[in-house]
């Protein structure tokens, strides 16, 4: 009985973690794949992309407006279908005209409808399918599931557990050792070419896991306080011990 009760624990503690790690993984991609912190992202990227010149913007807005004379809102082809209301064009300026495509662009990249799912998405090389709201939502999917058979596990293993030190001991260990993906992102700046870490993208996905990861924390601190008591009911038995001696 002994070996198939270590047996379980085993597994269920490997359960516990692959599937905790995997949900704070989706949690994270859902997170980052959210329309604000993704544009906020994607944006610059964009604009860099589209290299236009002051002498091209200024051809591109009087375009605009010479065809704004005649319609409410223009419909352009660049790859991306994207539809420019007229009540738009009297804000633009040469300053601002790029941003303002990089952000229909980016609009229209996000909510584009797919048909595949993720495995066809892969197949066909449709890679800004991971740009999409409907990958967002798959994500987010996912993530409620992963969310369901970590706290099972979890439950499972902790009353697995014998002695209840034993029970601090292992779950403290487990929530310090998930907690992890938290201080490699904070110190990710370190392990980068300083050249490369700086460009205003990469530093903002750094930014932003950052700050979507900030949870693990709570993580790190519970664990933490759990190997405490285990280590103050271990220090307490020790010195009953002594005494009694």
């Amino acid at each position: 009985m002994g070996i198939f009760r270590n047996l379980a624990k085993i597994l269920l503690s490997t359960a516990f973690m692959f599937s905790l790690t995997i949900f704070i993984a989706l949690f994270l991609l859902t997170k980052f794949t959210e329309h604000p912190t993704l544009k906020q992202i994607a944006l610059p990227l964009i604009e860099e992309q589209m290299n236009v010149t002051e002498e091209q913007k200024e051809t591109i807005l009087n375009y605009l407006k010479f065809r704004c004379e005649n319609e409410r809102e223009i419909e352009i082809d660049i790859g991306k279908k994207i539809i420019i209301g007229c009540e738009d064009v009297k804000n633009l300026s040469e300053e601002n005209i790029t941003n303002y495509f990089a952000n229909k662009i980016f609009d229209a990249l996000y909510f584009e409808k797919y048909e595949c799912e993720l495995k066809e998405c892969l197949e066909n090389k449709k890679f800004e399918y991971f740009l999409s709201f409907d990958f967002h939502k798959a994500a987010s999917e996912f993530s409620k599931y992963f969310l369901i058979l970590s706290i099972v596990f979890g439950l499972l293993y902790f009353i697995s557990i014998e002695s209840f030190e034993n029970k601090l001991l292992s779950m403290g260990t487990i929530l310090i050792l998930t907690s992890l993906p938290y201080f490699f992102i904070d110190y990710t700046s370190f392990l980068m070419p300083e050249g490369l870490i700086w460009h205003k993208s990469q530093a903002m996905i750094i930014q932003n896991l950052k700050g979507q990861a900030s949870f693990l924390l709570y993580f790190f601190i519970a664990g933490i306080l759990l190997l405490l008591a285990y280590f103050a009911i271990r220090l307490r038995k020790r010195s009953l011990l002594t005494k009694n001696n």
